[in-house]
């Protein structure tokens, strides 16, 4: 392979929340917008100038909440397949599908332990502040509270298809947006295979072993300015 081809693999449950901060932060943006600000920050990574070109773009998330719940704040019922939030995920994921290049990978949420938590932290919503003592409960916006599931099948969907693309020589670097060390068998196995490996974790501080396996860190995320 004579040109350098890249890969670009995110993990949506880190990026989603660190850029839409950055991008968003009123929550005012439709989805095709974000769908397309977002593919701009991931292409950055391919360095077309030096005669890279881009193989693909993978992203991993899961499909919103469809279930029913009551809402520990107000009591009420909540019909996740009807909200807002849901509405909102399905038309970015359908926005990210009609981006060049880019193929979404889904997994599955898991609901059984009912775990609620702020869509978005700022000075009244954080959980820190909260058990501290500093936040009055009452002023708590309930809309701004929901169910945080946990995902399922994500992690493994990307590390073997980081696998799969190395071992296939369909791309010699890899680009790999998360903070997670989970990833650590794939960025070994890609480094043994030839493949230069990149993590952008945006910012945050590198997690576990993964630091040690990779070719390098890189971020545009300081780049990145907020919706006007």
């Amino acid at each position: 392979m004579s040109r350098r081809t890249v890969a670009i693999f995110v993990d949506a449950g880190f990026f989603n929340r660190i850029f839409t901060s950055a991008v968003d932060p009123e929550m005012k943006m439709v989805p095709e917008d974000l769908a397309k600000k977002m593919w701009h920050y991931w292409i950055k990574h391919v360095d077309r100038k030096n005669g890279e070109d881009l193989y693909r773009i993978y992203y991993y998330d899961c499909p919103p909440l469809t279930l029913k719940a009551h809402h520990p704040i107000t009591s009420k019922q909540i019909d996740f397949s009807k909200s807002d939030i849901t509405k909102y995920k399905n038309d970015l994921h359908e926005a990210l599908t009609h981006q060049p290049y880019v193929a979404c990978r889904m997994g599955h949420l898991s609901t059984s332990d009912k775990e609620w938590g702020f869509i978005r932290k700022d000075k009244i919503h954080n959980f820190n502040k909260l058990i501290r003592g500093e936040v009055d409960p009452k002023d708590i916006d309930p809309n701004k509270v929901s169910l945080r599931p946990r995902q399922k099948g994500v992690d493994m969907k990307l590390g073997i298809d980081i696998t799969s693309v190395v071992l296939k020589k369909l791309a010699n670097k890899i680009i790999l947006i998360s903070g997670d060390s989970d990833f650590v068998p794939a960025a070994k196995l890609a480094r043994i295979e030839g493949a230069h490996f990149i993590l952008d974790a945006m910012g945050r501080k590198v997690k576990g072993d993964l630091a040690e396996h990779i070719d390098g860190l890189k971020t545009f995320i300081y780049q990145v300015t907020p919706q006007k």
